[in-house]
């Protein structure tokens, strides 16, 4: 959940450090509207919320803009073996509800067994509003998405001026039987409400896009990162989730003292996400860092595309006044 209280205009240059694998994302003018044409915006100055694979040569990348701010919420980025990454803004005429574009969205999955459909999360409610889920269906062709559902997520803890509720930054899901999706949502943790990160669960149905929760999968399960931090009680446990081809799920942890850091982030596997609504999560008796990304704040995780060869992993980061980076490992 963001704080600003308006959108940053940066002047800078679209940098690719391929010794690194690397790619910063910054800019010569403020982003464009959700809803103007995608050449005629550049890719969001705010860095990647969320992120998934769209196929093994493109990724759709969510961002936190917030309610009364026009940037665009999704980017659709390409990459080619030997070319340097495309970034295009994709366009959202209709939200298809009554409280407007999406105000902080915080992550992303791939809705199994659709091609081209996603689920969108917003981090949260702010004094009983907002909190939602979009399920969306992107033409990629057109570089636009369509909203076919929205779902409210469980309100445990409201968002406030005098506290901070529910931050839910990591989002995965897989096919539960028919038209059912069983999703984890991961609370960020880091705050005096919450001060471990936590995995709760629930089903979507997609014929009407009622989201349900069982009393067991709201309460979900503790998970504190591994790693070494400045603070353990205000680093956030979960920043993003992602779960591979082999149903193993992994989960990022980032410190953030600030707009300018300084950031810290690791990289880890929390266990297995199975389609058991019951008992969804199989987590690691041992849970050790698998990379540590020092200097970044990481929001996002998805699996590798064809034109990194080798890579085992991709992430995004949202590096507040310094813009965002897309690396692969």
């Amino acid at each position: 959940m963001q704080s600003r209280l308006s959108t940053i205009g940066l002047a800078a240059t679209l940098t690719i450090i391929t010794s690194a694998s690397c790619t910063t994302l910054q800019h010569t003018q403020e982003s464009a509207p959700a809803s103007a044409s995608p050449s005629d915006a550049l890719p969001n100055e705010n860095g990647f919320s969320g992120l998934a694979q769209v196929d093994d040569s493109a990724f759709l990348a969510v961002h936190d803009e917030l309610i009364y701010e026009d940037g665009s919420r999704l980017t659709l980025i390409r990459m080619e073996t030997g070319m340097a990454p495309t970034f295009s803004p994709v366009r959202v005429d209709d939200w298809m509800d009554p409280s407007g574009p999406s105000s902080d969205l915080e992550s992303i999955c791939a809705v199994p067994s659709r091609f081209g459909h996603f689920l969108l999360a917003e981090a949260g409610y702010w004094e009983s509003q907002y909190g939602r889920l979009f399920h969306i269906e992107l033409d990629a062709q057109e570089e636009s998405a369509k909203v076919l559902g929205v779902a409210q997520l469980p309100l445990i803890l409201d968002n406030d001026p005098n506290q901070d509720g529910d931050q839910f930054e990591g989002l995965e899901c897989t096919h539960a039987g028919d038209d059912s999706i069983l999703l984890v949502l991961g609370e960020r943790g880091g705050s005096d409400s919450y001060r471990s990160g936590r995995l709760r669960w629930g089903t979507l149905d997609l014929t009407n896009h009622s989201l349900t929760f069982t009393s067991q999968g709201k309460q979900g399960v503790e998970l504190n990162a591994p790693g070494q931090w400045s603070d353990a009680s205000t680093n956030r446990d979960i920043s993003a989730l992602y779960v591979d081809p082999e149903g193993t799920l992994w989960a990022a942890a980032a410190e953030d003292p600030g707009d300018l850091g300084p950031f810290h982030s690791v990289i880890y596997k929390v266990g297995v996400f199975r389609a058991d609504p019951e008992n969804p999560i199989q987590i690691n008796q041992t849970i050790d860092v698998w990379k540590e990304v020092p200097g970044f704040k990481i929001e996002a995780l998805s699996g590798p595309l064809a034109a990194v060869a080798g890579s085992t992993l991709s992430f995004g980061t949202e590096d507040e006044l310094y813009g965002g980076v897309l690396r692969f490992l």
